[in-house]
């Protein structure tokens, strides 16, 4: 089992597959690791963006209010 990220490893790994995907485009997208993927989709959920379910309809407000915690 791996170790438990920080909040800013989560978000360095969020990053820098976001970066993959800014230089490259469409091929950036390939090159996404699973763990960067991982770390962008918590990314998103600290930042408050809610989680649409596969086939489900979108709630009428998808981003809610973020606040930062400490750990």
């Amino acid at each position: 089992m791996s170790d438990r990220w920080t909040f800013n490893d989560m978000v360095q790994k969020a990053a820098r597959g976001l970066g993959k995907v800014d230089a490259y485009g469409p091929r950036g997208a390939t090159l996404v690791s699973q763990e960067e993927i991982e770390a962008m989709a918590g990314t998103l959920a600290l930042c408050g963006v809610t989680p649409i379910p596969p086939g489900a309809p979108a709630p009428e407000h998808i981003l809610t209010k973020f606040e930062e915690t400490s750990s």
